[in-house]
């Protein structure tokens, strides 16, 4: 126990620094792949589900969107009334079958049983040629025709085969032909409801592929009844490419189904989407999702048809995977995208491996040079105890002189105690030493006395003084500085103030004391403008007779405060003490690293508000205080300007307000483009915005977690 009681420096140096760090870097890397993983999986549910499953809705949407608009726009394009309505049509045919992909053909079927159509051919050899099969190599497209014969009321068919060029390369004629495409299920659904309609799959008997078709109504004749109906043949094998260009990942899948849950087409190069009817071996059937022989597609069917979530997580052999669902618009189809989580995490994976070594690494170097440091920092510490308690037992015949050290604050420290060793020594000999013992030991010191009042205080000092009084000599020095105060005094009194004290080159004034002022703070920034103003006229005076301008720094705050007079029976003066009198003090030294002239808390903005427009400059902690206060700039007595300053100052308040609001809300590409504007228009305010675009530049892209929106100043 003793040991936890009495423990040396160096140990609880060494101990809670490798704690420090131990625990900072292990909770970094346990948050970091925490987060990372949480992050990826976030955007995987994000991103993933709603961008990349819409990229391939949007494209499907978009092509079969695309496609009834060509088939729209073909069936307006339509006329009856010519007199070759197939001979345009065969050209415009051809033509879009050439310039989309993925269509296997157009038609046109009339309500008297004729048709036109233009194909593909996606087989070498012809449907019949001299009644068998023949091959034709150069064939690409062809144009059939069924027409009726007005005499016998019979349908002759004829196919004309074309070069990818739409050079005619065979032609037939089938007599008698029996294709009546009225009598299909297409037709007939399309011309009862007017409509544009999707079929379900089915068998294509001349090219004996499996697709779908698209059919629009061609128009009504006087008695309303439909005139035709064209149409757009598509291949579930195209499907397949369309699916496979827009492939989300290496080992993604991704697939297209029907209300019935049966699949259309599949990105996956192994997947059967149609097989053989067994009962009737001349038909087919296409495969259903929710059946498939691969367990991963299995579970992702089970997991996910069926519900409303856009988004399931499922795993199959202790694999984790992610699938996403989304509808067509317009078609009663269903797209399911699979894809393992490893693709997303993998990553994060061995980079949480690698950090654990380097953290290893990094423990076991800082250890060693946190021991080192530990020994040089307590070892000079140690005597300087020593050094202190002679003096606190002014012992000061012992006292050992504190050691030399190359570390800053433990010199300062030591030329401290000697110096405190000095005045002791001096001071023993005045006061008996064995009454100043006993003094500090029961605690007794002097109380003062006053009342609370409501008060505003105003600080000023003037730049650089030092290095003015160097170069003038002491009788001018005196001479300027009196004149200076005089002007100064004038304008403070003129608005209510009263000067407490002249420190040095500085001024202290007080609004609100001994009498009582309703408008004290609003006085106070009057006089702080005027102030301002009047040493504007002065410097112009002053450099015409070779004298020194002296440029003043304000600072403003209100507040309560012990005020009254306060001293001693012999000597009294009236003074104002507590926090306000500090914080004056502070907003003053705060223009030096702003570049302002004047600074006000936000009390002071906050209550004279209606008369004095202000220009907010940031939230800053002074010396000696932790929590943070908003100060404004006082731009002008809105009582003392007009037109178009007046607009100007109202437009860069308003900037300055807005700007400042998303730097507080984190926003700090938009603070940033805000204060940019402020510093093209008001050039004059660059230094005082400087800090906060330094900010915006550092934290844009990544915000620290102990940043509090308040800029901590040091100085005074």
């Amino acid at each position: 126990m003793n040991f936890f009681k009495c423990r040396k420096l160096r140990s609880d140096i060494l101990f809670a620094f490798s704690m420090l760090i131990f625990i900072t870097v292990a909770c970094e890397i346990i948050y970091s792949s925490t987060a990372h993983k949480k992050l990826i999986l976030d955007f995987e549910k994000e991103y993933y589900s709603n961008m990349v499953t819409k990229t391939v809705i949007g494209y499907l949407n978009s092509y079969f969107n695309q496609m009834e608009v060509v088939l729209e726009v073909l069936a307006n394009d339509f006329d009856q009334s010519a007199e070759d309505k197939f001979h345009g049509f065969s050209k415009l045919f051809l033509e879009t079958l050439k310039n989309i992909p993925h269509i296997l053909s157009f038609y046109i079927t009339l309500r008297n049983g004729e048709v036109l159509q233009a194909r593909k051919i996606d087989y070498p050899t012809s449907p019949q040629v001299n009644g068998k099969n023949g091959a034709l190599p150069n064939a690409k497209y062809a144009i059939r025709k069924i027409k009726i014969d007005s005499k016998s009321e019979n349908f002759t068919e004829t196919w004309k085969y074309l070069n990818e060029w739409f050079g005619a390369v065979y032609s037939e004629v089938i007599p008698n032909t029996t294709n009546v495409f009225t009598k299909r299920e297409w037709y007939i659904k399309t011309e009862s409801s007017k409509a544009k309609i999707w079929s379900d799959a089915y068998l294509f008997k001349t090219s004996e592929s499996i697709g779908i078709t698209l059919s629009a109504p061609l128009g009504c004749d006087n008695n309303a009844n439909v005139v035709g109906v064209i149409c757009v043949d598509f291949v579930l094998d195209s499907f397949k490419e369309i699916l496979q260009s827009i492939q989300m990942s290496q080992n993604s899948q991704i697939y297209l189904i029907n209300a019935k849950n049966e699949i259309l087409a599949s990105s996956a190069d192994n997947m059967r989407c149609i097989v053989a009817d067994s009962d009737n071996p001349h038909e087919f059937m296409l495969a259903k999702i929710t059946d498939s022989s691969d367990p991963v597609v299995d579970a992702a069917a089970k997991a996910i048809v069926g519900i409303n979530e856009g988004h399931v997580n499922f795993s199959v052999h202790g694999i984790d995977y992610v699938v996403a669902a989304g509808k067509l618009s317009r078609l009663p189809f269903l797209v399911l995208a699979i894809t393992p989580q490893s693709e997303f995490t993998n990553f994060f994976d061995d980079i949480t491996k690698e950090m654990m070594f380097l953290f290893l690494m990094t423990f076991l170097f800082s250890t060693i040079i946190i021991l080192i440091l530990s020994r040089r920092i307590s070892k000079p510490i140690t005597m300087l105890c020593d050094s202190a308690r002679t003096i606190g037992e002014m012992d000061l015949e012992n006292y050992p002189v504190p050691p030399k050290s190359n570390i800053l604050e433990i010199q300062q420290l030591s030329n401290a105690m000697n110096s405190m060793k000095l005045n002791v020594t001096t001071f023993t000999k005045y006061a008996p030493r064995d009454l100043v013992n006993k003094l500090v030991a029961q605690g007794i010191s002097p109380e003062l006395g006053g009342k609370i009042a409501n008060i505003t205080i105003l600080f000023s000092d003037i730049e650089k003084f030092s290095m003015i009084s160097e170069n003038l000599p002491a009788e001018y020095l005196i001479i300027h500085l009196s004149e200076y105060f005089d002007k100064l005094t004038k304008e403070i009194m003129k608005c209510n103030g009263i000067i407490d004290k002249y420190i040095g080159d500085s001024i202290m004034a007080i609004w609100g004391a001994p009498n009582a002022d309703e408008d004290h703070i609003t006085n106070a920034c009057i006089a702080s403008l005027r102030c301002q103003d009047v040493l504007r006229i002065m410097h112009d005076k002053w450099k015409a007779v070779g004298k020194p301008h002296l440029p003043t720094r304000i600072g403003l705050h209100s507040g309560s405060a012990v005020v009254g007079n306060i001293g001693s029976q012999d000597r009294m003066n009236f003074t104002a003490i507590g926090d306000v009198v500090n914080v004056a003090s502070r907003l003053e030294g705060a223009n030096k690293y702003y570049g302002t002239k004047i600074l006000a808390s936000e009390d002071i903005e906050a209550a004279s508000r209606g008369g004095i427009l202000f220009r907010v400059i940031d939230k800053i902690a002074v010396k000696g205080r932790s929590s943070g206060i908003t100060v404004f700039e006082p731009l002008c007595f809105l009582g003392d300007v007009s037109g178009k300053e007046y607009y100007s100052l109202i437009d860069l308040s308003a900037k300055s307000r807005d700007a400042f609001g998303l730097y507080q809300a984190r926003q700090f590409a938009k603070a940033r483009d805000i204060y940019s504007s402020i510093l093209k228009n008001y050039p004059w305010v660059q230094l005082s915005i400087a800090p906060i675009l330094k900010n915006c530049e550092r934290y844009i892209n990544e915000v620290p977690d102990e940043w509090d929106g308040i800029n901590h100043l040091e100085g005074k």
